[in-house]
């Protein structure tokens, strides 16, 4: 084992708990109680070797090798996390989320989550998860809600049609799709919003504290509710349903608004 010296083992304990405290933030949004993350990597791990000049091995502090830089290294940390409080069977609350996105109250995207701990969410047959169908049945428990939230929509999800999109295309740029994709309905609302990527991010860094690659994503279509006719009129209407597999919860989003 290399020597390392104690300003080098200093340094990678300080990077070691500054991606611990990010990662650990993100987790609590999930489980408020949480107070540790998974990390197979002690702090000497947080060292790489490198060959530079005068043609020489120096040691460098950086995240272990083969686990990407600051960001990947979080990412897995969070969804390594995630999964043991999950398996240990820790109550889970969303108020964080809720709390968050009380902040932003000019934004036009409604949010649902549909998880395995609902009341209804197994006998209503969106757990145990079945691929599209169970897709299909979290957009339907999203619905009821909304009606019985006063909102009193007339809606049909038996006639809606789908489209699987790719985990990265959900936080695509506003302008990359001709239609209103995510991004877009968030900070480009028809009555205007002084909110900015960064908000867009903070956002969903709490609602998808797991990172991309575990998001299966549907986008649906908008002609089988008067919930988007106002959407309709020239603005546009988003429906999405997002399966996050490390929370095993559901994500509906939904937007639809005229000036």
């Amino acid at each position: 084992m290399p020597e390392y010296s104690e300003q080098d083992l200093k340094y990678a304990t300080e990077l070691r708990e500054e991606i611990h405290k990010n990662a650990l933030a993100r987790v609590k949004a999930v489980y408020p109680d949480a107070d540790h993350v998974v990390d197979e990597y002690p702090a000497d791990a947080y060292f790489q070797e490198v060959w530079d000049y005068p043609g020489q091995w120096y040691t460098v502090v950086g995240t272990p090798p083969g686990t990407g830089g600051k960001k990947e290294l979080t990412e897995a940390i969070v969804r390594q996390t995630l999964e043991y409080y999950r398996n240990k069977g820790t109550a889970r609350s969303d108020d964080g989320f809720y709390r968050l996105i009380a902040e932003y109250p000019d934004i036009v995207c409604e949010y649902r989550l549909v998880d395995s701990d609902d009341r209804n969410a197994d006998s209503l047959g969106v757990f145990p998860y079945r691929g599209v169908d169970s897709h299909r049945i979290a957009l339907e428990c999203a619905f009821r809600e909304l009606s019985e939230d006063g909102g009193k929509w007339s809606y049909d999800t038996k006639n809606a049609r789908c489209k699987k999109l790719g985990s990265k295309a959900l936080f695509a740029p506003t302008g990359s799709d001709n239609w209103l994709n995510y991004r877009k309905a968030f900070l480009c609302p028809p009555h205007g919003t002084s909110y900015t990527d960064r908000d867009f991010d903070r956002v969903n860094a709490v609602l998808f504290p797991g990172g991309t690659e575990c998001l299966e994503v549907y986008r649906w279509t908008t002609d089988w509710s008067d919930y988007f006719d106002e959407g309709h009129e020239w603005w546009g209407a988003l429906c999405l349903t997002v399966y996050d597999k490390t929370l095993e919860r559901f994500v509906v989003i939904t937007a639809s608004a005229t000036d």
